[in-house]
């Protein structure tokens, strides 16, 4: 009789997984197996679990991505301004893993991939951010290509009982847009003076770090950068530095950490504009901007129309750095940067 009891109890277990499974694999809310070929017609919930989906499967033919800096970019912008097919998959709080994943997936997916344009933050140069210890990145079961450990896909609750309700819910409405969503300008930020200094905490002071403190940091960056623009020389690759505020490069002065920041991004830009297809521009020296703490929500956040000038930039030229002028710029940000007592 036990025996009996535990054969129809497997079976029933058994029975419930595979129908479960079957329903998330059929639905597939993260794009892990499959992409609608527009992508207007994509459910975008989850950035961490679904990008690297999206760049697998999706159809485009150019890439914006970077962390939170660019999350107010929107794709038609390049469409219109470039003729170009655009996807915008960015990672709020991403670390180079991140990106090395989504990049991988990209250039697997068959796409013709003409241009990139990655949101180059200075601490993926650094790797001086707590955001580098954080848990939650691009799941390898994800992009692994290992059936057997996709179970954790294929049977997790979240999904289950959060993300495919989720998903249904998004498809009934007639609001729903594909390029805004996770732009978080549509979030009621408040963009001021007040508030910004308001909560700007200073750093202890510490004396200045080394020049060479974040070499191998970005000798890593360099590394994982290199190896997509020498193998792809049909895309044009766009990195740029955002923004941030005179805060920010207050807080470097405080902590010590401004001459061995601007040495990394001397490193890394000097590298990657050895390349015939990169381009490299430079926002972060941008003086009347980043003095506009009206534009901002906090010590690096800027409003959307800084997004809209930087893509006016990528066609213009302003603000590209070349061989000849990278050091000359970035030695000017380091002189302005220690004329600040905030």
């Amino acid at each position: 009789m036990f025996k009996k009891f535990c054969v129809i109890s497997l079976c029933i277990i058994l029975a419930v997984c595979t129908a479960v499974g079957g329903l998330v694999f059929a639905i597939d809310p993260f794009n892990v197996y499959r992409a609608d070929s527009d992508l207007k017609k994509i459910i975008y919930q989850f950035p961490y679990y679904q990008n690297t989906g999206i760049a697998r499967h999706g159809k485009y033919d150019a890439l914006i991505t970077g962390t939170s800096m660019t999350q107010n970019f929107r794709a038609w912008w390049f469409n219109e301004k470039f003729g170009c097919n655009a996807a915008r998959l960015s990672f709020d709080g991403g670390v180079l893993q991140d990106f090395d994943a989504l990049l991988n997936c990209a250039y697997k997916s068959g796409n013709e991939i003409k241009a990139v344009y990655f949101g180059l933050d200075n601490y993926i140069i650094t790797s001086d951010s707590k955001l580098v210890d954080i848990d939650e990145r691009v799941p390898e079961y994800l992009i692994d290509n290992n059936p057997f450990n996709d179970i954790k896909y294929l049977l997790n609750k979240d999904i289950l009982f959060k993300y495919i309700p989720t998903y249904f819910a998004y498809r009934k409405l007639d609001t729903y847009d594909f390029y805004e969503m996770h732009a978080w300008d549509r979030d009621n930020y408040i963009f001021s003076e007040e508030s910004v200094l308001k909560g700007y905490t200073r750093p202890d002071p510490a004396p200045p770090l080394p020049e060479d403190e974040f070499i191998d940091e970005s000798g890593l960056v360099l590394e994982t950068l290199l190896k997509y623009v020498r193998e792809h020389p049909e895309t044009s690759f766009t990195f740029f530095a955002p923004p941030y505020s005179k805060l920010y490069w207050n807080s470097l002065r405080i902590s010590g950490k401004l001459s061995a920041t601007v040495a990394a991004l001397k490193h890394v830009y000097g590298e990657l504009l050895k390349n015939k297809n990169v381009r490299v521009f430079y926002f972060q020296n941008d003086i009347e901007r980043i003095e506009n703490l009206d534009n901002y929500k906090d010590e690096t956040h800027y409003c959307t129309d800084y997004n809209k000038y930087m893509l006016d930039c990528f066609v213009s030229g302003e603000r590209e750095l070349t061989l000849s002028n990278y050091e000359s710029e970035l030695d000017k940000m380091e002189a302005y940067a220690n004329t600040l007592n905030i």
